[in-house]
Parts: structure tokens; sequence; C-alpha cells
């Protein structure tokens, strides 16, 4: 007898599968056959979508809220496609409308697989232009310089004042690594 698996995925702890668990529910999934993660659909390896791969049998069908949580790219989205077709099975977006056991759903899953990988590479592009515009009008990125002119000064007048490196690190909260580095920068 065929069955109805489910799928669903966040890229984050930070984020909720409750709305996408609620309408595979809706759709007549059973939530013992619904398998779900909290990773980024960019990673190739993920254990749960592995999971349920293996158990698609002739005529089962694998259900997706949208199809940017099964793959993010669209030779990622195809493969996992062809994986399911060579099973026998099919595949079927909710919020897309997609159901691959129609020649009309094959193509419109192949067309949106596209457009989803393109939306990817936009929205990468975009954030790359911003965080070099935003790079050139002096933004810095990353975790704060722990060595500020300020600090560096201050290594420096405890060092020439002969001020113990173990006394001095602990009056900054610095370390040993970074009390040599600011003499360093002070030399």
């Amino acid at each position: 007898m065929a069955r109805m698996f489910g799928y669903s995925r966040v890229s984050t702890n930070d984020q909720d599968l409750s709305m996408q668990m609620d309408a595979l529910i809706r759709h007549g999934i059973d939530e013992r056959d619904i398998f779900f993660e909290k990773q980024s659909g960019a990673k190739r390896h993920r254990v749960e979508l592995n999971r349920v791969l293996d158990l698609l049998r002739d005529g089962d069908s694998l259900v997706v809220y949208r199809l940017d949580r099964l793959a993010r790219s669209t030779r990622d989205m195809l493969e996992i496609a062809d994986l399911i077709n060579a099973k026998g099975a099919n595949l079927i977006s909710i919020h897309d409308m997609i159901d691959t056991r129609s020649p009309g759903g094959k193509c419109t899953f192949t067309i949106l697989a596209a457009v989803s990988q393109m939306e990817r590479e936009l929205l990468i592009s975009r954030t790359r232009d911003g965080q070099a515009a935003a790079k050139a009008r002096g933004a810095e990125f990353g975790r704060p310089k722990k060595l500020t002119p300020q600090l560096v000064k201050q290594v420096r007048l405890a060092y020439e004042d002969k001020v113990p490196m173990k006394d001095t690190c602990a009056m900054l909260s610095i370390s040993k690594s970074t009390y040599y580095n600011a003499l360093k920068m002070a030399a």
C-alpha cells in the first residue's frame, strides 16, 4: 500500500517548524511519518532527508510544504527528484501546488527548482554587494578588535614602568597573546 511521508526543514534552531508541520498534517500525513530537521538546505548531508528517502517505495509520495525546504540548488533538487522518481515514488509540494504524478507537475517542478536557485543566488549576490559597500564606507565585520590604540598605549606604559606581564594582563583583562601583540604594535 502506498504511503505518504512528509519532510520539513528550517535553517536554524531559532526558526519554528509548526506551520510546515500543520500543513503536512492537514494534507493527510500521519505525524509519525513526518521527518524534520533544523539545518541549512545548502548542506548536502541531511540525516532526516536521507532517512525518508530510504523509506520511499514504488507508489509512495514525499510531501513538502515548499520546494525550498527540500533543497537550495536546482542540481540538488533535481538529484533528489530523480532519486524519488527512480524508486517509483512521487514528490508533492503543497505551497507550490506541484504533484509529480502528472507530466505537467514534473515540468512545473523543474521550472520552479531553477527559479528557487536563481532567488538564492540573487540573495547571496545582494548580501555580498551590501557587505562590500559597507566595508567601503568603513564598516567592520566580525568580532570587535580587542587591541584598541588606547589598550596598546596602556600595555606599552605598563611595560615601560616594569609592571609584570601577569599583573598587566589581570588589570586590563587581556590574555598573554593580546599583551604581546600590543607590545608588537607599540614598537
